[in-house]
């Protein structure tokens, strides 16, 4: 050998080494070479090169389809494409189909009430406000926290935060701009308090909005209002695709750049339980279970533009504040309900059929040798 040829055999040692990728390749390929191989041997210089081959590939394909079926059980190892959310159409304005007829949305929005809010309960034509619910519908510690400011309370935090400051700290406000800071973060809390939603009433005080559509006062035909916690996903999806999509939004440039979520509506799925019950949670894991397909699952996010606000350095962002000039943009999505198991359910089901091939295999030669045995011995 050359000292040319052992050179360049060191130099590509030497780049293996520093390859993470091609050395943990090399690893996992000469472990498995081991493993198996040392297996095999041992099998082989017992029962022969070609019995000894077949019944570790017997061996090899049987442990692989018992792991890949542990993967598609519990979701682990090879795994495919994840349930996601996908947009399939935006619409502005309200989204009834009577009522834009120059530009109809799609048919199933249609069951949708006008996304704007009315001022008074019990008109069907609009969405009710969520705080005029709780003045209504509430009890006394829901009013309390939702309808009225406790100045006193902001006052005491904001002279404890003011009175652990040192004399010479910028920061430390005194006499009057104490009470403007206090007016400031009353006026901040009325504002988050008059901006709250239906999906976030929902998921505060179910039991509000329950109430509300028993009465009435919201229509949402064969949709269903959906809490922001359970939404989050649909939200952010729709979130993302607005911020790409040509509609201003995520722009330096503009000062009216970012939008407020306000609803969210779903239709279709498996059913949800009712409540707790045991024979409900009995009777809807059979249903849901013994459904031959997923019916397709909708969700409409709903957002509007905000008002634009000057960022004061040194505080906390202002509470977000619809732009009511602006028209609500329902944002349709469709569940994806991808191939996260499909990689390890084929992965089974092949290691399965070759193993079962193997141990065919395997019979059959056990037959024959038992054939030629038995005529050998009847032979005189």
């Amino acid at each position: 050998m050359s000292m040319g040829s052992v050179i360049s055999a060191v130099s590509a040692l030497a780049a293996i080494s520093f390859d993470n990728e091609v050395r943990g390749l090399l690893t996992v390929l000469l472990g498995s070479a081991i493993l198996m191989g040392s297996v095999w041997l041992i099998i082989s210089t017992n029962t022969g090169f070609r019995l000894g081959s077949l019944i570790a590939i017997s061996a090899i394909f049987g442990w692989t389809a018992m792991m890949a079926l542990l993967w598609a059980l519990y979701g682990i190892g090879l795994q495919g494409a994840r349930p996601t959310w996908e947009v399939q159409a935006i619409h502005i304005g309200n989204p009834s189909v009577s009522d834009n007829e120059a530009n109809p949305p799609p048919g199933i929005l249609d069951d949708l009430p006008n996304p704007v809010t009315c001022p008074t309960l019990g008109n069907q034509d609009c969405l009710p406000k969520a705080i005029q619910v709780v003045r209504v519908l509430g009890d006394s510690s829901q009013r309390a926290e939702f309808n009225s400011i406790d100045a006193i309370a902001i006052r005491n935090e904001v002279n404890a935060f003011h009175d652990a400051l040192a004399d010479g700290d910028p920061r430390k406000l005194t006499g009057d701009e104490i009470e403007a800071e206090v007016q400031r973060l009353a006026d901040e809390e009325s504002i988050r308090n008059e901006n709250l939603t239906l999906s976030e009433l929902k998921g505060i005080a179910p039991n509000l909005t329950d109430e509300a559509e028993r009465r009435g006062w919201l229509e949402l035909g064969d949709w269903n209002l959906e809490t922001t916690q359970a939404a989050g996903e649909a939200i952010t999806a729709a979130s993302d695709y607005l911020v790409q999509a040509d509609l201003g939004f995520g722009a330096t440039d503009e000062q009216s750049n970012t939008f407020v979520v306000l609803d969210a509506f779903q239709q279709g799925g498996k059913p949800e339980r009712l409540n707790n019950g045991v024979w409900e949670r009995v009777s809807n894991k059979v249903i849901t279970s013994t459904m031959p397909r997923h019916p397709t699952n909708y969700t409409v996010v709903q957002v509007q533009r905000s008002v634009y606000k000057e960022p004061v350095a040194g505080r906390a962002p202002p509470p977000a504040e619809v732009d009511p000039e602006e028209p609500v943009i329902s944002v349709l999505l469709r569940r994806n309900l991808g191939r996260f198991r499909l990689p390890g359910i084929l992965v089974a089901i092949g290691s399965g059929l070759l193993f079962l091939v193997s141990l065919l295999m395997l019979h059959t030669r056990d037959l024959e040798v038992r054939r030629r045995l038995e005529g050998e011995g009847a032979a005189p």
